[in-house]
């Protein structure tokens, strides 16, 4: 007898339910059903949200600055209510008001990295404020959306002024850690009492001051904070005094200050303004000596001072800067940019002859031998490795691991395909190239093809830069002396030479103009052709005279610096080309005393345009 079958029962006669479920059940099937459809749905959209959150957790948590109504007996801990009225509470919240606009503007600054006047140091991490977010949920409509989306994680800096009448200002500051409501730091800040008779100006002083202390308190607490710690690389920790980093601020608002006195061309007051902000980064980095923000800032202030003129002994700046950088390298070798920074000071040592010599009986290596190691260190193996280790356990920092990271992002403007390890690369390799013409002054003609082939292989763009398999030895200085060239080979001379403009270039030998580069490699590039103006003409290549190949290379300087100012956010400074030695050629239009002749107006020309002095006495000498 064979087995049974029975069909499964009609659409119409309840489907997999029993017989009659939905008549007996009613409209409480419905209602169930949708509220387990509506309960997976929130599941999975907070799944969504939770992944996206740790997908973001490597970065520094927002802060929201507000007013802590709290205090004064409205809410719980952290929250702000209605709180009660008074006659001084108006000029309460007025007080509060402007000092969370100052920690607002404070962290801002921070945020978007110091104005760091030395190529090539690189950029830190600071608090990202955001503006007011939190509030109490209205409707069902927010109650779902709290239920849906994890809560954002943020420190909230609560300020309540406890002062009133003509006391001396006086704040409560809380730092919250949301949504756990956490309490990281808590202080009671007052300023200091004002003298009798103490006009507004002074009272005024007196809270801005206090203000100054607040947001830096903050800062310090929220970076010090363990939640904050693991997403700062280790090198900008700033430990738990913020003393130090309120003689880091003021060292910068120096710094800022001899800025505006190099625009209104007050040597000496700019001059004043660098001692006072050393003597600032001096404070903090006795305070945090492992601190590279504080460390690379008291480092460039040594080497912008060596380069001024007047200074009884400049030697003595740029051996203090040199110091600085291998301690900082042996403390933090992880940090590249330091590593650059210290090669290029090594090479500002060499001019000085008292100092070349010391380190030769020393038995140091000069700074060819740093750039080499370092472009060692730039290599794709060695980053991928030092990224890895911050995955192993015991290793794990996301700040560093997003310090490796960026290496292989993409140069702005996109798509430039080069990755700004490949840029930084490529200003490590034209830094080697300027520094055979420092040590030589004028190399050997096969010596000074290739310095000029490295330098034309990093500065050009596109499939042009494959010419040089097919363009001979003198591919570089056809790539970069395209002035006045006739099919990239012949010079024209004569007439033909004065025509050429000042700083215009051929369109036969038009150099890359997406700015894909990098600013640095630009601007290294114009270093090596200003430095290429003592050099002699390499014989076998076109039939130069001196001046027509100081034009030429005058001109070419130009063409980079100007390429270096395209760059999408670059840093190029004037108050630090204005001091830069290698520069100094250019800008003054000489060599050893020299009078400026036809080729001098060139650099001198485009330094006005920019900016900088070219007067007597204005810019650096060499020793």
């Amino acid at each position: 007898m064979g087995t049974v079958v029975t069909a499964p029962a009609a659409a119409g006669e309840g489907g997999p339910w029993p017989q009659g479920f939905w008549e007996q059940s009613g409209g409480t099937a419905v209602w169930v059903l949708g509220i387990f459809a509506v309960a997976v749905f929130i599941g999975l959209v907070r799944l969504g949200s939770g992944l996206l959150r740790r997908h973001r957790g490597n970065r520094l948590l927002p802060v929201v600055v507000c007013e802590d109504r709290g205090l004064l007996g409205g809410h719980g801990n952290g929250h702000r209510g209605a709180g009660p009225g008074g006659p001084d509470q108006g000029q309460e919240s007025a007080a509060t008001a402007e000092l969370a606009a100052y920690i607002t503007e404070h962290m801002a600054a921070d945020a978007l990295g110091p104005n760091v006047l030395t190529p090539g140091s690189g950029t830190t991490i600071g608090p990202d404020p955001a503006p007011e977010t939190a509030s109490s949920p209205h409707g069902w409509v927010d109650v779902m959306k709290r239920l849906a989306f994890f809560r954002p994680r943020a420190y909230h800096v609560m300020l309540h002024c406890l002062s009133t009448g003509d006391q001396p200002t006086r704040f409560s500051v809380r730092i919250l850690y949301m949504p756990k409501n956490t309490v990281v730091a808590a202080a009671i800040m007052e300023a200091g009492a004002p003298e009798p008779g103490a006009t507004d100006g002074g009272r005024r002083g007196a809270d801005r001051e206090l203000y100054e202390r607040v947001a830096c308190y903050c800062t310090v607490k929220i970076l010090a904070d363990p939640r904050s710690q693991d997403r700062i690389p280790r090198w900008e920790s700033w430990g738990d005094d913020p003393d130090a980093y309120h003689w880091y601020r003021m060292g910068t608002k120096a710094q800022e200050e001899a800025l505006a006195a190099n625009k209104h061309r007050d040597v000496a007051r700019e001059r004043a303004r660098y001692e006072e902000a050393l003597k600032h980064f001096d404070k903090a980095a006795a305070l945090v000596p492992g601190n590279l923000t504080v460390r690379l800032h008291q480092a460039g202030v040594l080497e912008l001072m060596s380069q001024f003129p007047g200074v009884a002994e400049p030697g003595d700046h740029i051996r203090q800067a040199v110091e600085i950088y291998q301690y900082c390298v042996r403390l933090w070798p992880e940090h590249l940019e330091t590593a650059y920074r210290l090669s290029i000071a090594r090479a500002e040592e060499s001019r000085h002859p008292a100092l070349r010599q010391e380190r030769a009986r020393r038995g140091e290596p000069g700074s060819r031998e740093h750039l080499r190691l370092l472009l060692g260190r730039l290599s794709r193996r060695a980053i991928l490795r030092r990224y890895t280790r911050t995955w192993l356990p015991g290793r794990r920092n996301l700040g560093e691991r997003r310090y490796w990271r960026q290496w292989w992002a993409m140069e702005r403007p996109r798509p430039s395909l080069r990755t700004r390890r490949r840029s930084f690369r490529g200003a490590v390799r034209i830094a080697s190239a300027a520094e055979v013409l420092r040590e030589n002054g004028s190399p050997g003609p096969d010596e000074l093809r290739t310095a000029f082939r490295d330098v034309a292989r990093e500065v050009t763009g596109g499939w042009a830069r494959w010419a040089r398999l097919w363009g001979g030895p003198d591919w570089g200085l056809c790539r970069l002396l395209y002035a006045d060239h006739r099919d990239g080979a012949d010079h024209a001379g004569g007439d033909a030479h004065r025509r050429a403009g000042i700083a215009g270039s051929a369109p036969r030998h038009r150099g890359s103009n997406r700015a894909a580069a990098g600013y640095l490699v630009n601007y290294n590039a114009a270093c090596f052709l200003s430095l290429a103006l003592a050099a002699r003409p390499p014989v076998g290549s076109a039939a130069w005279a001196d001046d027509e190949w100081r034009e030429d290379c005058a001109r070419a300087a130009v063409v980079q610096l100007n390429t270096s100012l395209r760059v999408t956010r670059s840093q190029f400074s004037a108050a630090w080309a204005e001091r830069d030695s290698d520069l100094l050629p250019l800008f003054t239009g000489r060599l050893d005393g020299e009078p400026v002749t036809g080729w001098g107006e060139i650099g001198r020309n485009w330094a006005r345009f920019t900016g900088i002095d070219v007067t007597e006495g204005a810019t650096a000498a060499h020793p």
